[in-house]
């Protein structure tokens, strides 16, 4: 699934510091971002995705080190809003991984949230970026 470039309108890219004030901060941006392209039927799972993505990078790739940057690049398309997030860890081996927590886990649910409302979730390589192609609600109008 290739989405064609797009002017810097419907591009949204931020680094930002592993600090989950940083990351609610972003949340928002990306709320006011979507809902500014009259795109508020995505708001909610694009937010959510993000949000799972943003928390990961911070607690698992960067371990909280808020000198180490996340990145987001979100994309809105013709169809796809692709959302990517990438940390400065190591990585984590994404082919072997099992997104399973036990019922009273109170987390561990992060990628199976993402994997449920993407159409498609890929990984680079080293496992340090996530890229998720969310569908546009269509408009019934």
């Amino acid at each position: 699934m290739r989405i064609p470039t797009r002017s810097p309108k419907h591009i949204l890219r931020r680094d930002v510091p592993s600090r989950l004030t940083a990351v609610d901060r972003l949340c928002g941006e990306i709320r006011t971002f979507l809902h500014e392209r009259d795109l508020c039927g995505d708001a909610f799972v694009v937010e959510l995705t993000a949000r799972e993505c943003l928390n990961n990078a911070l607690e698992h790739g960067n371990r909280g080190r808020p000198s180490s940057p996340i990145q987001l690049e979100l994309r809105v398309g013709r169809v796809w809003i692709l959302l990517s997030v990438t940390d400065q860890g190591p990585g984590f081996k994404w082919r072997s991984s099992r997104d399973v927590a036990a019922q009273e886990s109170t987390g561990g649910r992060g990628l199976a949230i993402c994997s449920h409302y993407a159409q498609r979730t890929a990984f680079n390589r080293r496992g340090n970026r996530i890229t998720l192609w969310l569908s546009k609600s269509r408009k019934d109008n």
